[in-house]
């Protein structure tokens, strides 16, 4: 184990134990095989990510070249029909230096799950930080770096994402901002 710490230089080793560490070594194979830009299929992509413990619903497509966090997968939540473009990178955890840890003891070390919650897309090269519930049919758009939890029907932008416009549920009628300031006179 102190072998396999010193390769990591000032990172923290996540596994405790021998096993953790052939658990951890054949999951990143697997990851490696799933963010492949190669055409292997979303379906394919979908079971490898399942293998390492990611929990994905039915008829989610993940394009080439996501990560979904190498060290706890099995935080991750995907309900069904999401959609993850290509690049995308989801973080369940975030460790930093020994030094930093030192610094800012035992809260830096921050370890929550991410859910991606039906009908969401997540376009291409976006980054979801540790503990971020991304709402029902909600949009990332591309580029994004998502720090909070972004509400369902709405579709977020930028760095950090911020809501940039509603969508209409079923059902409802899209608002007119003319009409409402006639009705303030």
């Amino acid at each position: 184990m102190k072998s396999a710490q010193e390769q990591l230089g000032s990172a923290n080793l996540e596994a405790k134990t021998v096993g953790g560490l052939f658990k951890s070594f054949f999951g990143k194979v697997l990851q490696w095989m799933a963010m492949t830009r190669f055409p292997i299929g979303a379906k394919n992509r979908c079971r490898l990510e399942r293998w390492r413990g990611v929990k994905i619903g039915k008829h989610v497509f993940l394009g080439g070249g996501n990560i979904l966090d190498r060290v706890r997968p099995d935080l991750i939540t995907i309900e069904d029909e999401v959609s993850l473009a290509g690049g995308v990178y989801i973080l369940t955890h975030s460790n930093p230096t020994r030094p930093l840890r030192e610094l800012l003891g035992p809260s830096s070390h921050i370890v929550k799950p991410v859910h991606i919650k039906q009908g969401a897309w997540i376009a291409i090269n976006v980054v979801i930080l540790p503990g971020v519930t991304i709402g029902e049919n909600s949009i990332v758009a591309t580029g994004s770096v998502v720090n909070r939890d972004v509400p369902p029907y709405t579709i977020v932008a930028g760095n950090p994402a911020r809501v940039v416009k509603r969508i209409n549920r079923p059902g409802e009628q899209e608002e007119n901002p003319a009409e409402e300031n006639k009705t303030e006179e």
